[in-house]
């Protein structure tokens, strides 16, 4: 029996609207997928873009601490170079790079990399290392220099460096640092003027130590001291920001970033904050401090040719 005209229209209007709904389905999925997508890519956009923001507002911030921390707790006579930060997920580093300055010779003193997050909680990595030979003398690795040791007035140690007899062997053609650990505190101004004017006195070591008196089994590293840097000579004061000039400007620099270490210093200012010096010159200009009433201990530290 054939199938009525109507019928056949209705399977027809059947098949097409099949089609039709098959059709808009893969559309609207098209539409979806392509909304979606950009959707995605939006929000990822966004994250980069967040993410980068807060971590180099937080690298910034971090860098800007760092910079107030090494114009007074940085080694003698050492400058860095910060100026790179990068960035990562949730994470960043600034990395900078150190270098020694004596007299007008520059030596390269190793990388720092500081690894911080978004709460600028931070992990420092450092490119070189420090080997200790015997009870005055240290080696800064790989480069092979000598480190400065310093020695407390009021703490008693077991042996101190004395190395104005090492010095007299050295060529008349080198420039030298040397650590001088005083006998007592004494004020910036008194050591200004009690020093001799041979010896340029590159940066004053300033007392944050308990006032207990009792032994130590070692010396006192150069590495993160309290100090008071006078950069010398022109190439020195080129390196550096540093407008530290008095004790009264150190404790200001110093409340910037450690406000409990500025209070305790301040009942120790009455009988002078300065408990060491660092010099450079020839052999002969600091040998012009040997048998000074006021030498504790003096360390001797790089040593580069003049010429």
């Amino acid at each position: 029996m054939k199938k009525t005209n109507d019928e056949l229209d209705s399977i027809f209007d059947e098949k097409s609207l099949h089609r039709t709904l098959k059709k808009a389905k893969y559309i609207a999925f098209l539409r979806t997928v392509f909304i979606s997508a950009l959707v995605v890519c939006f929000v990822i956009t966004v994250l980069i873009k967040g993410n980068d923001y807060f971590i180099n507002i937080q690298g910034n911030k971090l860098t800007e601490r760092f910079i107030k921390e090494n114009h007074v707790r940085m080694s003698p006579n050492t400058f860095t170079n910060t100026d790179t930060i990068s960035t990562g997920i949730l994470k960043g580093t600034i990395k900078s790079e150190v270098f020694k300055v004596i007299e007008d010779k520059v030596i390269s003193w190793g990388t720092e990399q500081i690894t911080y997050d978004l709460n600028g909680n931070f992990n420092a990595s450092f490119s070189t290392h420090s080997t200790i030979v015997n009870d005055t003398t240290m080696y800064h690795i790989p480069n092979g220099q000598r480190e400065m040791l310093f020695y407390v007035p009021k703490y008693k140690y077991k042996v101190y460096a004395n190395d104005f007899d090492m010095i007299k062997d050295y060529p008349n053609d080198k420039y030298m640092e040397m650590a001088i650990s005083f006998d007592k505190n004494y004020t910036l101004k008194e050591v200004q003027k009690m020093l001799p004017t041979s010896a340029h006195q590159t940066w004053y070591w300033v007392d944050n130590y308990a006032k207990s008196t009792g032994y130590r089994d070692e010396s006192e590293s150069g590495r993160w001291l309290l100090g008071i840097s006078k950069p010398s000579p022109q190439l020195g004061v080129k390196l550096t920001s540093n407008k530290v000039k008095t004790e009264a400007d150190f404790l200001n620099e110093l409340q910037k970033t450690d406000p409990g270490e500025v209070k305790s210093l301040k009942d120790r200012q009455k009988n002078g904050l300065i408990i060491g010096v660092v010099v450079t010159g020839t052999k002969e200009e600091l040998l012009s401090l040997q048998n000074k009433p006021y030498v504790k201990a003096a360390s001797l530290g790089a040593v580069v040719d003049k010429y």
